[in-house]
């Protein structure tokens, strides 16, 4: 296993939160537009943060097994 830099580490890190903001932004609109009185935001906002990890560790190891 090939380990990487500490600038490879910081750049997935900013890979992650980008899409982090991207997922609550988009879920909270979501949200707002299709259930404006009956949805928690922190509902949301904790879906939204599962949805990125789930997309940030799916995009980790897709890498990783490239060469």
């Amino acid at each position: 296993m090939r380990r990487n830099s500490i600038l490879g580490e910081l750049g997935w890190l900013v890979y992650f939160l980008v899409l982090l903001v991207i997922a609550v932004y988009a879920m909270n609109i979501f949200v707002n537009a299709a259930f404006p009185r009956h949805f928690n935001d922190k509902v949301a906002d904790a879906i939204a943060a599962i949805i990125a990890a789930v997309v940030f560790v799916v995009t980790r190891a897709a890498r990783a097994r490239r060469p």
